[in-house]
């Protein structure tokens, strides 16, 4: 019995949540005023009754399309194995249903094929002067889930943004910078993605990069070297593809360290390796200005 409370239960929250209510209410009471007028029960003027029957269209179509969509988006979602597939072709899906609505609804009130095509021809020619950033934005998330530069659950960075790739959405890309903190992200524009250059830092283990400016070449330059790299990865507990070299970047010297090390480790051992390398070359880092 409680097995089908709860099966009762998830339907209802399923199909009729508060605005399917409402909206299947009046689509009820106009039905029922346009069956009592046409019984002669009742009588109402001839422009109210035309007012009803388009609202009962559009309504009505409407309120089709989205219990449609909601029967069968469950199916069409986990027809697909990975979730940005998931996420396109759902949402893909959902706009078809709803703009074949939209024509349905168009059709009925007398417009033709031909001047529903020039109005979405006129309509998309508008919308894209109006809203360039909005666009860009969406066919960001276009290329974002078609080519695949990243996945959800990668780290990666862009620009000065860098976080934990938590959801990639038709306009915004959710980065979580601090993953102890689940309400701190940063929401960075999918259009962004077109414009500048991105770097993925990986999913299980990173690789992380600190920039130390030098003041002058250390002379026992080698030694020193050797000297953080097995600092470093005692610290960060793995040597692969560690390094630790001079570089020069914007004609500034560059003590450049790189190291792979766990997400949930990333500050504690970022902390370590700078003071680690503060002991052994305080007297040549060039420290920021206050």
């Amino acid at each position: 019995m409680q097995i089908k409370k709860s099966r009762f239960k998830e339907i209802r929250l399923r199909f009729l949540s508060v605005s399917v209510v409402v909206t299947l209410l009046l689509l009820l009471i106009l039905l029922a005023l346009s069956y009592l007028h046409k019984e002669n029960i009742i009588h109402l003027p001839e422009d109210l009754t035309r007012v009803i029957n388009s609202v009962t269209l559009v309504i009505g179509t409407f309120f089709t399309a989205s219990l449609l969509l909601r029967l069968t988006i469950k199916r069409v979602y986990n027809f697909f194995d990975e979730p940005e597939e998931r996420i396109f072709y759902s949402k893909i899906y959902s706009w078809s249903l709803y703009s074949i609505g939209v024509f349905v609804i168009l059709y009925n009130f007398g417009v033709s094929l031909g001047n529903i095509t020039i109005f979405i021809g006129l309509l998309t020619t508008g919308l894209a002067f109006a809203v360039r950033d909005v666009l860009l934005s969406f066919f960001g998330w276009i290329v974002l889930l078609r080519k695949q530069p990243f996945r959800i659950g990668d780290y990666i960075r862009i620009g000065e943004d860098e976080g934990k790739v938590l959801h990639i959405g038709t306009f915004y890309v959710l980065l979580d910078r601090t993953h102890e903190l689940p309400d701190e992200y940063t929401r960075v524009p999918n259009r962004l993605f077109l414009e500048k250059s991105i770097s993925k830092l990986g999913k299980d283990i990173l690789q992380e990069q600190i920039l130390f400016q030098l003041s002058q070449m250390p002379g026992d330059r080698h030694e020193l070297t050797g000297i953080l790299r097995e600092g470093i990865a005692a610290i960060a507990g793995n040597s692969n593809h560690l390094m630790v070299y001079a570089d020069i970047k914007n004609e500034k010297l560059f003590l450049v360290v790189k190291y792979m090390v766990h997400p949930e480790r990333r500050q504690e051992v970022r902390s370590e390796v700078i003071g680690l390398v503060m002991e052994r070359c305080g007297d040549i880092i060039v420290l920021p200005k206050t």
